[in-house]
């Protein structure tokens, strides 16, 4: 039984998955430092964000209360910026590597094809006339 979770966790996919996991954790860390930091405060600055309770992206809806654009802008831009790293630094070159790996196995597909077809018009017994003499012999 522990032989067998052993070889579960020790598999590639796993290490690969966990590994997928804390990378990503520490750079949605940084990308949301970096929205927090530099990009909110832009947001805030055209849309009156802050302490103030009106603005282009702050909509009042009666008393204290306000719909705050402002928030919803700043999440957009992050999931933006994290979904194109992840596109452009896992997702493409993983693509590219993947057609590579399918055009070589064409490559070896044909080449096996080719042999066999040479195989096949050379002269004499079979491979099954080999393993089988009361095989037909062929007709030439």
């Amino acid at each position: 039984m522990l032989k067998g979770f052993k070889e579960f966790l020790l598999r590639g996919n796993i290490i690969d998955l966990s590994t997928a996991v804390v990378i990503g954790t520490a750079f949605t860390g940084l990308v949301t430092a970096f929205t927090d930091s530099i990009i909110q405060p832009l947001i805030d600055r055209i849309g009156a964000g802050g302490d103030s309770d009106y603005g282009i992206l702050r909509i009042p809806i009666g008393g204290n209360q306000t719909i705050d654009l402002n928030v919803l802008l700043s999440a957009t831009i992050n999931f933006v910026l994290i979904a194109a790293v992840v596109y452009f630094v896992i997702v493409l070159p993983f693509s590219r590597f993947r057609k590579q790996k399918e055009e070589t196995v064409e490559a070896e597909v044909v080449l096996l094809t080719e042999i066999r077809d040479l195989l096949a018009q050379r002269p004499g017994p079979t491979v099954e006339q080999r393993l089988d003499p009361d095989a037909p012999k062929p007709t030439a």
